[in-house]
């Protein structure tokens, strides 16, 4: 049956609403509850006071102020509203932080749109009137969700961060080998200008130290721009872009393991909306396991990387001549830790390649490649709206 409640005498003024968020805080997780209606916010709040800080809202309008505001785990929201339903808050709240839960309670008649928001992405719907242990049961069930999806992306996070040292780490190495030949050219042109300073080719020789440090300084910028997190990082991007930095940065890769490249670009391709630094991380991994799968191989070692457009997406397959990827592990490979390389290998790659992609709405997939048994891996990112 429903659930009647009365304000507590002395807690507030006839007009006025009461909202349990003058308590210590300590570890309780914060609960919004927004209905046009005063009685059900109410009898929700005596439903839950005791366990959450519980902060309540009579309008869509009202509940986003409370979200900028307030570190909000859970929001219990009425279907129908004046002006804005609990749908439309539904898609505000997915689109500020997609780890709040939403729950729906929903009068009859109702229930084809409530099971619809849940497609959405709400936690449930409950049918008017509720059952108190029912929703007990289920707001616990919503908040302990909403805290795996908290640990779950900071240890993707952490996961995203280690990746991108072993990969710069990897690369630096082969950069400070590349580096070796401008600064012994720099050491023996100063040689040759201290022993004779009013030497005739002066002028050249400065020319071509002026080359090499020109060379020094752009492959330590190519690494600091691998490194540094943009202060705006979803935007607009040019996938070829993209990947013109990643193919710079790992030139030294490509020398190192003696690795031939082929290109087919699309140059009409439509801007994506992404993070231009995790998605550099996603090339750059795929790049560089696929060049450490042919690093043993004694055959001619290739990487094709195409770009193109289908379906309103924007595609980027990279292709190596490797040994490829055998069928029993094909559905292993993207999870965290897995890896094929054994000790020597962290298996953090292919899993962060799937998670970034999942944060902007994109995927990627090991499909068969068009120029041999090698693994070729396939991105496709939404083009911008």
């Amino acid at each position: 049956m429903a659930v009647q409640a009365f304000p507590e005498a002395g807690k507030f003024a006839i007009g006025e609403e009461f909202q349990d968020t003058e308590r210590s805080p300590g570890t309780l997780s914060h609960v919004l509850i927004v209905d046009d209606e005063n009685g059900p916010r109410q009898a929700l709040r005596m439903l839950l006071k005791e366990d959450y800080i519980v902060h309540l809202a009579p309008s869509v309008a009202q509940a986003l102020e409370t979200l900028n505001e307030e570190p909000i785990s859970l929001i219990i929201t009425d279907l129908r509203m004046p002006e804005q339903s609990g749908v439309d808050l539904l898609r505000e709240t997915k689109r500020i932080d997609h780890d709040i839960q939403v729950i729906i309670f929903t009068g009859y008649g109702q229930l084809e749109t409530a099971m619809k928001a849940v497609e959405y992405g709400a936690f449930a719907y409950v049918e008017k009137p509720f059952d108190n242990d029912v929703m007990l049961d289920m707001v616990k069930s919503a908040i302990q969700k909403y805290q795996h999806e908290r640990e779950r992306r900071a240890f993707e996070q952490l996961a995203l961060e280690a990746s991108r040292f072993e990969t710069l780490g990897r690369l630096v190495s082969g950069m400070m080998h590349d580096l070796g030949t401008p600064l012994t050219v720099l050491s023996s042109h100063i040689e040759l200008l201290m022993m004779k300073p009013d030497r005739d080719d002066l002028i050249r020789r400065l020319d071509t130290m002026k080359g090499q440090v020109q060379y020094c300084a752009e492959m330590t910028k190519s690494t600091m721009t691998y490194l540094r997190h943009d202060a705006n990082p979803a935007k607009i991007a040019d996938l070829n872009e993209v990947l013109a930095m990643c193919l710079k940065f790992a030139a030294p890769l490509f020398r190192e393991q003696r690795v031939d490249l082929g290109q087919e670009l699309d140059e009409t391709l439509a801007p994506m909306s992404c993070d231009v630094v995790l998605m550099r991380q996603a090339i750059m991994n795929i790049i560089t396991n696929a060049c450490h799968a042919m690093s043993t191989q004694e055959t001619d070692r290739h990487l094709h990387i195409t770009t193109w457009a289908e379906d309103g997406k924007v595609c980027l397959s990279i292709e190596d001549s490797g040994p490829g990827i055998p069928e029993e592990i094909r559905e292993s490979v993207f999870e965290t830790f897995f890896s094929t390389k054994g000790q020597s290998g962290t298996g953090l790659g292919l899993g962060v390649v799937r998670n970034v992609m999942s944060r902007f709405n994109g995927t990627v997939n090991l499909e068969n490649g068009r120029r041999g048994s090698g693994a070729c891996f396939v991105l496709r990112m939404p083009v911008a709206t």
